[in-house]
């Protein structure tokens, strides 16, 4: 499996992590916040031709901004959710228009819901941390200027390549 994410900034990152942190003092993650929104995970193994025809899609593509602006509970995990913005919804729009149909469930066609997860425990009450990480959340704006193709493993998961936008 392989995954194409927007790489949010730096600062973007830090600030995620110092939020989930002060929200919730006494959960020990067990790995880095790696701040990104997922645009497509594509299924089968075939990954080079597939990563040379993104490369291809977004050749001319510039940096843009999204803004985060709501904490919420998706499915069985906890989100910081960004508006979608056109330039945001044009990276998933051209690569699953093409790979539709070898994309996974949740980034085929109208599925997608841009996000970046912040918590997950399917033991907890997520309601109550939603809750409790709202409490401490400034809506905030982000620069996307890097695209990341990562194949998901076992115990995390291996860059393959990276596009810097215009």
């Amino acid at each position: 499996m392989l995954c194409v994410i927007a790489l949010l900034s730096p600062e973007a990152d830090q600030s995620l992590t110092l939020l989930r942190e002060t929200a919730l003092p006494g959960v020990r993650f067990t790995r880095p916040l790696h701040a990104h929104i997922t645009l497509a995970t594509y299924l089968p193994e075939d990954t080079d031709t597939f990563i040379r025809s993104c490369e291809k899609m977004f050749k001319d593509t510039r940096s843009f901004t999204v803004s985060y602006e709501q904490i919420e509970v998706l499915s069985d995990i906890v989100i910081a959710a960004p508006s979608k913005s056109p330039e945001l919804i044009s990276l998933h729009r051209r690569i699953a228009d093409q790979y539709n149909e070898s994309l996974d469930q949740w980034t085929a066609g109208d599925l997608w819901y841009p996000h970046t997860t912040l918590y997950c425990d399917p033991e907890a009450d997520l309601n109550a941390v939603c809750a409790e990480i709202r409490k401490h959340f400034v809506p905030f704006e982000t620069r996307i200027s890097e695209i990341e193709f990562s194949r998901v493993e076992e115990t995390g998961y291996t860059v393959l390549k990276k596009i810097t936008l215009l």
